[in-house]
């Protein structure tokens, strides 16, 4: 009878949970900076939280030589979240053909849907709901 509650118990937390995090993008903090998390992304392994696709898109952009630059800027990296601009750190063509490149790689997703898709992603968080919706099972093992 125990385990029964038990069970009980866990389904309706986690189902407030789902419900609690299901209503959208209407915070004024950023997720990363202790605000609340409003926003999660729902992928082939299950439900990624939002945050945990920027820190991983975060250190996957500070461990490339590519960006070597902006993991050294302190600012940046205090200030990046969800609602940061790609153009903010993607300031031309070549800047934006390494940021596909390495979305493309670490997160398995084929570099042709990166490129047909970049025109319409405009902040990070756009970039990381794409990710958590194309990235192969495997990469997204790896953030949750």
């Amino acid at each position: 009878m125990k385990r029964f509650y038990t069970f009980i118990m866990l389904l309706s937390l986690s189902s407030a949970t789902f419900v609690g995090c299901s209503s959208g993008r209407n915070t004024t903090k950023g997720i990363l900076g202790g605000g609340t998390v409003v926003k999660t992304v729902a992928t082939v392994v299950g439900i990624i939280l939002l945050s945990k696709l920027v820190k991983s898109i975060l250190k996957t952009i500070g461990g490339s030589t590519a960006f070597a630059s902006l993991s050294e800027d302190e600012n940046f990296m205090t200030n990046f979240s969800e609602d940061t601009k790609l153009d903010s750190f993607v300031q031309n063509d070549l800047m934006k053909t390494a940021l596909q490149v390495l979305v493309s790689e670490h997160y398995q997703i084929p570099f042709s849907t990166v490129t047909n898709n970049y025109s319409n992603l405009t902040t990070v968080g756009d970039l990381a709901t794409f990710i958590g919706k194309n990235a192969s099972a495997e990469a997204l093992l790896e953030i949750k």
